[in-house]
């Protein structure tokens, strides 16, 4: 069996692979939001992940979030695996701050999503393919 993306995780952008995870991005301005997938097919949870895969998973979400709080100085970062609505294991990483139009609620409780501009999304892409890169180099 192979590794396939849930068709909603397939609509985020793709940034990265890391040793384990596939690393995406919400096309959501407000927020540097992030998706970790493990690259392991049939997982909805991560009591699913062998125990090296679990660990790998720590070794790379701590990676990732050392990353996004050295490079955007969030107020916070929220990390969550919920699965409820998209049931592949798949961890969100999210920069607040206490600008940002959802906040101290919970992203999903906002109903306004803006997307990126073309340059904008070119931009932060790019920005976090080149962070990440250099972060998956450390971890593999």
């Amino acid at each position: 069996m192979t590794f396939e993306l849930h068709p909603n995780l397939a609509k985020k952008i793709f940034l990265v692979d890391l040793p384990l995870c596939r690393v995406l991005l919400e096309d959501e301005k407000h927020y540097t939001w992030l998706f970790l997938v493990p690259r392991r097919p049939n997982l909805s949870r991560t009591i699913d992940l062998s125990q090296p895969d679990q660990l790998q998973l720590l070794q790379e979400l701590d990676f990732v979030q050392k990353a996004l709080w050295d490079h955007f100085r969030p107020t916070q970062l929220n990390v969550a695996a919920i699965g409820n609505k998209t049931a592949q294991l798949h961890i969100h990483v999210i920069c607040r701050n206490e600008t940002d139009p959802a906040w101290p609620h919970t992203v999903w409780d906002h109903p306004v999503r803006s997307p990126y501009d073309d340059s904008s999304k070119t931009a932060m892409t790019d920005r976090l393919k080149a962070l990440l890169s250099f972060q998956s180099q450390l971890s593999g």
